[in-house]
């Protein structure tokens, strides 16, 4: 268990090494002062064709987790899990034989409580956004007014790579202490035959969200109010890496994409990557069953169609991503 005292010096020691990664990895300025894509940016036309070519025999695959009103949020996490409630049925209209009868219904939701992305404007660092725009252009009333979930969603097509980290271990899960390193990320990789190539988008299998659908307990899974649990994610030293590869989007089957040792509010690898680099996150994606298939045929990569819904001034979206293979 790590002591109170050990998280303050690890809190302490953060801001340094997010200023050095921040500095090393910017992206500000790099596709012109008014953009709001960021690493998107590396999806092209030609990427989006070159994705297409990994479609081989028309097998699909949803990684979205199911919106249902009992999960994945706990009680205390402060995230609403999805309300789905029926606002016209057969009662309304019934014995009514001259005209059309129906349903209709309502679905009330917190944005980031299940699958989805977050956006460039949902995370901050030193009262800044991506491109350097000020936090304060995300307020109550407007929502983002720059950086908004929108372009994510008019631009999320590509080809995607799992990176069966858990698989290539041999367990169903990584433990909790487990913090994916770079090297880890080239190891698998490797062992996985594929290559990673600009404009890929990266989804990062620790186990987690099979794990617990099996064990059923999600009390530890997010954050119970202020305290976050320990959970197995990447290493903030990967962005190097991610960077270098020319990944446009990171995505994991965990709740915060990063490991998390339990305790403070506090994501790193969310500073740098969001505010700094302009990478999206992913957070809450099923990748059991997509994994089973990939480990079968030895194939890794695949065309990822995962537009988010585009809400207007939306910090982050909710997606069903699909697979094609």
């Amino acid at each position: 268990m790590t002591s109170a005292a050990d998280r303050a010096k690890v809190l302490t020691e953060l801001d340094p090494l997010i200023d050095e990664l921040a500095g090393r990895l910017c992206n500000w300025g790099r596709w012109g002062d008014n953009d709001e894509l960021g690493t998107l940016n590396l999806i092209t036309a030609e990427k989006r064709v070159e994705a297409s070519a990994c479609v081989k025999e028309g097998a699909v695959f949803s990684l979205g987790f199911e919106l249902r009103p009992d999960m994945p949020q706990p009680p205390g996490s402060g995230r609403l899990n999805p309300q789905h409630y029926m606002t016209e049925t057969a009662v309304d209209t019934a014995g009514a034989v001259n005209m059309t009868a129906g349903a209709d219904d309502v679905l009330v939701m917190a944005i980031h409580g299940g699958t989805h992305w977050d956006a460039l404007s949902h995370i901050f660092h030193r009262d800044k956004m991506y491109g350097g725009s000020s936090a304060s252009l995300v307020n109550a009333s407007a929502g983002a007014r720059r950086n908004d979930i929108v372009s994510v969603a008019r631009q999320m097509v590509t080809r995607g790579v799992l990176v069966d980290v858990a698989g290539y271990h041999g367990v169903d899960a990584l433990p909790v202490d487990h913090a994916v390193t770079a090297d880890e990320l080239q190891n698998v990789v490797d062992a996985e035959r594929v290559e990673i190539r600009p404009g890929d988008a990266l989804l990062v299998r620790t186990g987690l969200v099979g794990k617990t659908r099996k064990s059923g307990d999600w009390s530890s899974f997010t954050a119970v109010g202020s305290t976050v649990p320990a959970a197995p994610g990447i290493d903030i030293g990967c962005l190097p890496w991610i960077s270098e590869h020319g990944i446009c989007a990171l995505a994991c089957d965990n709740w915060a994409v990063e490991k998390l040792a339990g305790g403070d509010m506090r994501f790193p690898l969310h500073e740098v990557s969001i505010v700094y680099m302009g990478m999206i996150l992913g957070e809450t994606f099923e990748l059991d069953a997509l994994a089973s298939a990939c480990a079968l045929d030895q194939r890794y990569d695949f065309l990822l169609s995962a537009a988010p819904l585009p809400i207007r001034s939306g910090v982050g979206g909710p997606v069903n991503p699909m697979v094609l293979r």
